[in-house]
């Protein structure tokens, strides 16, 4: 559906009915911030809406899903499309619930191993962990899933990764946000192993008559954090080439 469509038609209606947005707000008990955002496609109504919506408006549901008035003779066929159009939004909305849960319990998880990881480090139980800093790995991804699950990008995220594994032709509305979602975890990798870093070069510097005991292990961090964030660049600049070329060949 249409949003910025859906909100114009919703700013015409009510103009046409002589209503201020505030005086459509108190008859649907809602507020004229609310209508406001409606009117300018930033957010739609929600369902439990849409019927006093349209009976304020003095149109049917159907016209105010398509965002315009339309004869007797369209109204099946747009009925029609409205639904599908709605069923096909609600599948997707589910999706991006299930991704998002999905991206928040690797994130924890990640942070979580991490934190064990470095305990069992600091007690000599694996040494494995001081070889290839683990703890720094798994808090670089953990940290990232959990901030494009906040901001409702793991979705497109994890659809990147699938349309490059599976090289599946799908369409531009699905490749579209899956290359913006790359983009935002090469800035997050960067972001993060950037202040990783500098934790490392702190700890170093605080701790300049200690060699043995903080400034080594702290150069190692810093070491191994470039390593993981060039890593990780290289295989997004791989996903984006990738994503690209399936839209020049649309």
């Amino acid at each position: 559906m249409d949003q910025i469509k859906i909100g114009k038609f919703i700013a015409y209606r009510r103009k046409k009915q002589g209503l201020s947005q505030k005086q459509l707000a108190e008859q649907i008990d809602v507020t004229d911030k609310t209508i406001s955002k409606w009117e300018t496609g930033s957010r739609m109504p929600d369902a439990s809406m849409l019927l006093k919506l349209s009976q304020a408006l003095e149109i049917d549901v159907n016209e105010l899903l398509a965002g315009e008035e339309f004869s007797s003779e369209e109204y099946l066929k747009r009925s029609e499309s409205n639904l599908v159009n709605l069923v096909g939004e609600l599948n997707e909305m589910d999706k991006k619930r299930k991704s998002g849960r999905a991206g928040t319990v690797i994130g924890i998880s990640c942070i979580v191993f991490a934190f064990l990881s470095m305990v069992g480090s600091s007690l000599r139980l694996g040494r494995i962990t001081d070889i290839f800093d683990l703890p720094t790995l798994l808090y670089l991804s953990g940290i990232k899933c959990l901030l494009l699950s906040t901001f409702g990008w793991i979705h497109h995220y994890f659809n990147a990764w699938k349309i490059c594994a599976t090289r599946k032709a799908l369409p531009k509305k699905d490749i579209q946000p899956a290359v913006q979602a790359v983009k935002y975890a090469a800035v997050l990798t960067l972001t993060i192993g950037g202040i990783t870093s500098s934790i490392g070069i702190f700890a170093m510097l605080n701790y300049t008559e200690q060699w043995g005991g903080m400034i080594a292990p702290a150069l190692a961090q810093i070491t191994l954090t470039f390593f993981y964030v060039a890593v990780e660049e290289t295989v997004y600049a791989i996903l984006l080439f990738q994503m690209k070329y399936m839209l020049l060949k649309k």
